[in-house]
Parts: structure tokens; sequence; C-alpha cells
């Protein structure tokens, strides 16, 4: 479904089928998503493509990105944000762009825009982008993932890698590759939250097997 939608008020608005809570301030805008979305104050979402259960802490912006379930971002991150090109006459987006509405003057018009397309960028299910964290345009961010606080991301993250740093660098991985293969494998993002209650999640191993028993009886 194509959202666009965004929140005026000074208190938290949720909406219902599909639920979505935009914090004040804060807006969706032409993005698509299925249901159970939360965007905190001042934060802004355009352009994308969102899984269930996504969370997206305030004061961040998300532009041009694919996004899996279960992923939750902190506060001021910035994902997929547009890349200028680097090798025409200026930096500027009068080149390319109508200003009219932004400066009061443009060289251009209409909503012509012969700028290079961006890549989006791409993540998967179950990532955490820590707060103050830049995720470049076009990156690849493996499922369960964990970008630390203030990170720049300029290159893909392995699934499962725990990043941090200026550039961002793997510093280790969250489970031995033998069990990310398992976790892989299980695919367990692509059930609700109504087929989770009741887990023990803090032991890898027995939510592993649950999981398998609810995948083998039906829904």
């Amino acid at each position: 479904m194509l959202i666009n939608r965004s929140n005026p008020g000074d208190s938290a608005l949720a909406t219902t089928d599909p639920f979505i809570r935009l914090g004040p301030g804060a807006a969706v805008v032409n993005t698509e998503l299925v249901d159970n979305v939360t965007v905190d104050k001042g934060s802004c979402v355009t352009r994308s493509r969102l899984g269930r259960y996504f969370g997206l802490g305030c004061f961040s912006f998300v532009a041009n990105s694919h996004i899996g379930r279960y992923c939750t971002f902190g506060a001021r991150v910035s994902v997929g944000a547009f890349s200028h090109p680097t090798n025409w006459l200026s930096i500027h987006e009068f080149q390319y762009r109508d200003c009219s509405a932004i400066y009061g003057d443009t060289i251009m018009h209409g909503s012509m825009n012969l700028a290079p397309p961006n890549a989006p960028t791409e993540i998967g299910h179950d990532v955490w982008i820590g707060d103050n964290a830049c995720v470049r345009t076009g990156v690849r961010i493996g499922t369960g993932a964990i970008i630390g606080m203030g990170a720049i991301v300029t290159k893909d993250v392995p699934p499962y890698a725990i990043v941090a740093g200026n550039p961002a660098r793997v510093l280790r991985y969250r489970f031995a590759p033998e069990l990310i293969e398992r976790l892989l494998a299980s695919r367990w993002w692509e059930l609700d939250l109504d087929r989770l209650g009741g887990i023990d999640f803090s032991d890898v191993e027995e939510a592993l097997a649950a999981i398998a028993a609810r995948r083998a009886t039906p829904a």
C-alpha cells in the first residue's frame, strides 16, 4: 500500500488499517508498507518500502530504501540520502531540479530531474541502527546486522555483523557462523507477532526449536 501521511500536531497520532504511529512532525511520504510501523518525532521516511514492525527514532531521515521486517533505527539516523553528483560543474541541486519552491528562483520549470538516479539502499530483516549513524545510499546491510552509534556506513555489511566507526568496519559477529546459517535458514522474521508469543528468545537454540515447531503447525 502506498502511503502519504504526516502528523502536524503536537502529540503522537496513530491510525489503523494499516497501523501507523507518527510522532509530532513525523511523516511517511510516497512509501510502500503493509502494517505496524512507527515513526517518532520529527522523522521522515520517503520513497521507500518498509517491512512490518519497523521503528524509527526521533529526528531521523530515511529515503530511497528497501527495509525488511523487525528493523529498528535510533534517533538522528540518516539512511539513503541523495548523493549529489561530484563530476558536474557544481554540487548544487539547481542544475537538475526546479528550485523555485526552495529558493524562489530556478533555471528549470516543472519537476524535471536530470541527476543520475541513486541506487536504493537495501536493508535486510532484524537490523538495528544506532543513534547518529549514517548509511550511504546504495549500501546493502545484511539481516541481523547491528550498526553502532555514530557509524558512517559506506560499504556493504554482512548478515549478523556488528559494525562501528568512520568508516564503519566489522568489529565482530553476533553469533558463530554455524548459528548464523541456521538463523538465516529459519527465516523467523516471516512470522507475525501473533505467532511468536511465549518463546524464550534469550535462549537462541530453544527459540529456533520453538519457531520450527510453530512453522510445522498451521496458523
